[in-house]
């Protein structure tokens, strides 16, 4: 994972298991979108428009049909040769808390604020079993479960998780819409992940997360800013990278 550079999209090979195959991406979907999107983009002007570029458009798209804030992006993102399932050790765990997420995002020059507001993208989307069921039995030395979960909404885990570890969990009531229930979810104490709920429980973090809470359009735009800066992150220019031909394998 090099930064914004469409690794994400690389098929594995039998010399190589690619990131798409870590278990903290298997949730991912929506490839067959970008290969159309790419398919079509080649044909008009071929060797343009980089897999980065069309990621990069087509989450922005996403969040606006959703209900979400638009914000414009720059364009110009080379797409990365390498895509390795080691480098995912670099994915923020969903067995993080607060004070480690605060470290790890602050090493790419985020702040806790920015960094709150970049989880509230958990309003879309699910979670396989997999990333939260150590929650639920043997949690610690102390509790068998989360201490932090509410008490029906750990029966609501619980039944998730009967259908195995890739049974999915909405990570709030609204999967499909971009809004602020995400951090309504955590006040009740029905965050789906540790990562998730530690924000709520945390006294750096728990003011941010009640003021988007109340404050939908306050989200929105840190949101949109702390976006801005994500699509900065490690972005390759000039000779660095490749505009791919086709976005599951390099050129």
């Amino acid at each position: 994972m090099q930064g914004c550079d469409a690794s994400i999209l690389i098929d594995s090979t039998k010399d190589n298991v690619a990131e798409k195959d870590s278990p903290a991406n298997l949730s991912l979907r929506g490839y067959e979108v970008i290969d159309d999107a790419k398919e079509q983009l080649e044909q008009l002007c071929p060797g343009v428009v980089s897999c980065a570029d069309i990621v990069a458009m087509a989450s922005t798209a996403a969040v606006f049909f959703a209900g979400g804030p638009y914000y414009d992006i720059p364009k110009g993102r080379k797409d990365g040769r390498i895509s390795k399932i080691m480098d995912t050790i670099n994915l923020p765990a969903p067995s993080l808390n607060s004070s480690e997420l605060i470290k790890m995002f602050g090493q790419h020059g985020f702040t806790a604020q920015e960094m709150v507001a970049l989880s509230g993208a958990h309003t879309l989307g699910v979670a396989r079993c997999s990333s939260f069921k150590q929650r639920l039995s043997n949690f610690d030395s102390t509790h068998d479960v989360d201490p932090t979960i509410d008490a029906q909404f750990l029966k609501t885990l619980s039944k998730t998780c009967s259908g195995g570890d890739n049974a999915e969990q909405n990570f709030d009531s609204t999967r499909n819409t971009f809004d602020n229930d995400y951090f309504n979810q955590l006040q009740l104490k029905s965050g789906v992940l540790f990562s998730d709920q530690t924000l709520f429980m945390s006294p750096k973090t728990k003011p941010i997360v009640n003021g988007y809470a109340l404050n939908q359009a306050m989200f929105f735009m840190d949101f949109q800013q702390a976006m801005l800066k994500m699509s900065l992150l490690d972005v390759k220019e000039g000779s660095k990278g490749e505009v791919r031909a086709n976005c599951r394998k390099i050129n």
